[in-house]
């Protein structure tokens, strides 16, 4: 079999595991491109916010890692252009040859232009910045609060705002709740005023997902204390206030947004077609249509299911989609047919604050409470051991 190069261009969920599977055949060398030398594990930034962990428990080494593949090099750098009819990436200081091609840049997040004022007074979470910048800005902010009870307990509320009840508006809502509720017992500090408000345009949160994950988010939720509010649709942001399209305001202290993705920047630039958030269109094998040598994994693409509907951007999707598109590249180099990508969900697994979640596992078998957290905290570990050994075993070389 002939020596190819396959450049990868992301080194998230999908890009990671593209290079493992890959990475097995000594015939093929890997450039993995990336814009930041760390791998960031977004899906664990509700922990991180709330203080439960550090900043290295979402974070891998990439230049490490890929060196402990041997045939895997590691590029930081920025994407200038892709030259597809040489088969050629420019970056800010090299040209790069490929013989094939995976796009897995993931996602931003999706800030409405008809949302007045949003982007300017909300925080996203979709970078490391971002999430250290909000958590040292509410950490300060709880500090001054506490501070300013020398004026006694007449202060102002302390409200956390999250747009937004998908999954990850829902764990952070619970994150954050269960946070304060600890921090304020721990500290036994007198006036108690923090305040976190979940607010989303549907008439349930997590819409569209099983029942028994909504019913079981909605209870731990109200549990916790946090403010649900169904069918309010965000119409303007102000410095400190929000104002909803049925005439309610609510004043915060801070804001998060999660109420939606777009593609990561790069398909701005590459001519490739798009849906309206920037979503490139893929055809069921994961190619870019006419760019057979070209796939697209995970957030950055629009992914359908076999009903041609939207697959929700999950690590899961990018991780399948991954392992899907290094399967058809071996297959391509063996002169076999491709073959489609089938998604099939393995299980949904929601942490809920503190040491409680609620999941669907394999085989439809449901679980709630400390139960669901040691298996979400298990399937995290089962990901980052591996990972970690490898980045130990390539900072030696």
């Amino acid at each position: 079999m002939k020596s190819v190069h396959v450049a990868i261009i992301g080194g998230g969920y999908g890009g990671i595991r593209a290079v493992e599977h890959l990475a097995k055949n000594s015939h093929i060398s890997i450039t993995l491109i990336d814009k930041n030398p760390y791998h960031y594990m977004q899906a664990e930034v509700y922990d991180f916010i709330a203080n439960k962990v550090d900043m290295s428990h979402i974070m891998i080494d990439l230049p490490s890692l890929c060196k402990s593949f041997g045939l895997v090099e590691f590029v930081c750098d920025e994407i200038i252009s892709i030259d597809t009819p040489a088969s050629i990436i420019s970056t800010g200081t090299r040209k790069i040859h490929y013989d094939y091609l995976i796009i897995a840049t993931g996602s931003r997040t999706y800030f409405p232009d008809f949302i007045t004022g949003l982007r300017e007074h909300s925080h996203g979470v979709k970078s490391v910045p971002a999430a250290l910048d909000f958590k040292q800005q509410f950490e300060r902010a709880l500090l001054n609060r506490i501070d300013a009870q020398k004026q006694g307990c007449d202060v102002q509320p302390f409200n956390i705002v999250i747009g937004g009840a998908g999954l990850s508006g829902v764990e952070i809502a619970a994150e954050m709740a269960a946070y304060a509720n600890k921090f304020y017992k721990n500290g036994n500090f007198g006036c108690r005023g923090i305040d976190v408000y979940l607010i989303d345009a549907y008439e349930s949160i997590l819409f569209g997902m099983d029942p028994f994950l909504i019913e079981s988010a909605f209870e731990r939720l109200t549990h916790l204390g946090v403010h649900v509010w169904h069918n309010n649709r965000i119409s303007e942001v102000r410095a400190n206030e929000i104002l909803l399209d049925n005439g309610k305001t609510l004043g915060f202290e801070f804001m998060i947004f999660t109420g939606g993705i777009a593609a990561s920047t790069i398909t701005q630039y590459l001519g490739f077609e798009t849906n309206t958030k920037g979503h490139l269109i893929v055809n069921e094998m994961l190619n870019i249509p006419s760019h057979d040598n070209i796939y697209a994994i995970g957030d950055i693409t629009q992914a359908l299911n076999e009903e041609g509907k939207f697959i929700p951007p999950t690590a899961q999707l990018a991780e399948r989609g991954a392992e899907h598109a290094a399967r058809n590249i071996l297959r391509s180099l063996k002169g076999k047919a491709k073959r489609p990508f089938r998604f099939k969900n393995q299980g949904v697994m929601i942490a809920l604050g503190g040491e409680y979640g609620a999941g669907l596992l394999p085989g439809g078998i449901k679980v709630k409470g400390y139960l669901a957290f040691l298996i979400k905290k298990t399937i995290f570990w089962l990901y980052t051991a591996p990972l970690r050994r490898r980045s130990t075993i390539g900072k030696r070389r």
